[in-house]
């Protein structure tokens, strides 16, 4: 069913069925476990919804990052901080009013582990902080990323978290793993279906 839904959401856009547009930049990561020492990355920064200029939507930062094991697509929405409220999407108007979570965890070495990030103050930001935690929800910083601007990507990535992860990233828990999995397949499916 959510796949079906999915689906014809990306097939009425043509595009994505959640953040269709949005800018693709090179960005250069350096970071600690689990992230690579020093990596180059490809980012996307979008809007869920993809209302106006200025309005509320749910942000969204996409990063691949090549490890040692394969790309990681880290998909990252604006959310809350806390136990609870990182568990949910958060509407807001601009990027410095943003903190962008993955909502759900990665279960990592037996932990569970959620990420985060923390935009500078630009209207599009040029740097980001990475941050994770357990279940306790205190965060700690293991990553920089810088983006250029002056560079935009031009050949669209496209970004998905289920296909493009390390194996030892298992996305967590395993029933919302697999509405994920049936909303991404449905997304895709839609986007490359002919109009009839």
């Amino acid at each position: 069913m959510l796949s079906t839904v999915f689906r014809l959401i990306a097939r009425v856009r043509n595009d994505r069925a959640l953040h269709p547009r949005g800018v693709q930049l090179t960005g250069e990561l350096t970071g600690t476990e689990p992230f690579p020492a020093a990596a180059t990355v490809t980012a996307r920064l979008s809007k869920g919804a993809g209302t106006g200029p200025g309005k509320p939507d749910v942000l969204g930062l996409a990063l691949r990052v090549p490890t040692a094991s394969g790309d990681w697509d880290l998909l990252l929405s604006s959310t809350g901080t806390g136990q609870r409220t990182r568990l949910l999407p958060k509407f807001v108007r601009h990027w410095r009013d943003a903190r962008l979570g993955t909502l759900a965890p990665y279960r990592y070495r037996d932990e569970l582990l959620w990420f985060m990030a923390v935009p500078d103050d630009g209207e599009l930001p040029g740097r980001f902080t990475l941050h994770v935690s357990g279940r306790d929800a205190e965060w700690r910083r293991i990553a920089d990323v810088t983006l250029h601007h002056e560079k935009p990507v031009t050949t669209p990535v496209a970004f998905d978290p289920v296909l493009n992860r390390p194996p030892e990233m298992e996305m967590a828990p395993h029933w919302l793993a697999v509405l994920r999995e049936q909303a991404y397949h449905g997304s895709r499916r839609g986007r490359h279906q002919p109009e009839s």
